[in-house]
């Protein structure tokens, strides 16, 4: 009797909390940071942001198809010898397959975004063009604490990313990064909220 009960309550714990093809959600994430660094009788105080509202559907019962839009900033400012502002603003698509059908669902996702934008100098108020591609594979988890509202947390990437500097007068300033990064703790952890405006059915 005790088994029925349990296998009961896991089944209804998956109808419940998996999402099914069909439903759509609104979900994002957002940062601030900010500090300071000092040698001497110099200070440069620092601050930086970023804010990422998206929105998706599941195609299957199992497959994730997302639309971000992503904007950043950061000041510098070095108290004697001016500032330096940076400000991007893009867009972003993803995929994820998750596995499991309960509350509890890790994933495997790809993604790819472009950011432009400028950064400013306020010493002879020069202006630069910034443009950023990045394209990533990641690994993290899923956790709905209620039918409606999930966590998805990323604790591990593989990507690469191009940024293209335009300075006026000189050749563009081109860089190039591939790497991989994974940990449970550190800044490499990220985390974003979704709320699933519309539930659709289970394709079984």
């Amino acid at each position: 009797m005790k088994k029925i009960i349990l296998a009961s309550i896991l089944l209804l714990s998956a109808n419940t909390f998996g999402q099914t093809k069909g439903s759509w959600y609104l979900g994002g994430s957002a940062g601030f940071s900010m500090g300071t660094t000092s040698q001497g009788g110099t200070t440069i105080k620092r601050s930086a942001w970023s804010a990422s509202p998206e929105i998706g559907t599941f195609l299957t019962d199992h497959i994730q198809l997302g639309l971000g839009i992503t904007s950043s900033g950061s000041h510098s400012d070095f108290m004697t010898s001016g500032s330096l502002r940076n400000l991007q603003f893009g867009g972003s698509v993803y995929s994820r397959y998750l596995f499991g059908d309960g509350a509890f669902r890790p994933f495997l996702g790809i993604s790819a975004s472009y950011l432009a934008g400028q950064s400013r100098t306020s010493t002879g108020n020069s202006t630069n063009d910034i443009g950023t591609i990045n394209a990533s594979f990641s690994a993290g988890f899923a956790y709905y604490i209620t039918p409606r509202i999930g966590i998805f947390g990323s604790i591990g990437v593989l990507g690469y990313t191009n940024t293209r500097t335009s300075v006026t007068g000189v050749p563009d300033l081109v860089t190039n990064d591939f790497g991989f990064n994974a940990s449970t703790l550190g800044n490499r952890f990220t985390i974003g909220m979704y709320y699933t405006i519309c539930k659709g059915k289970s394709a079984e």
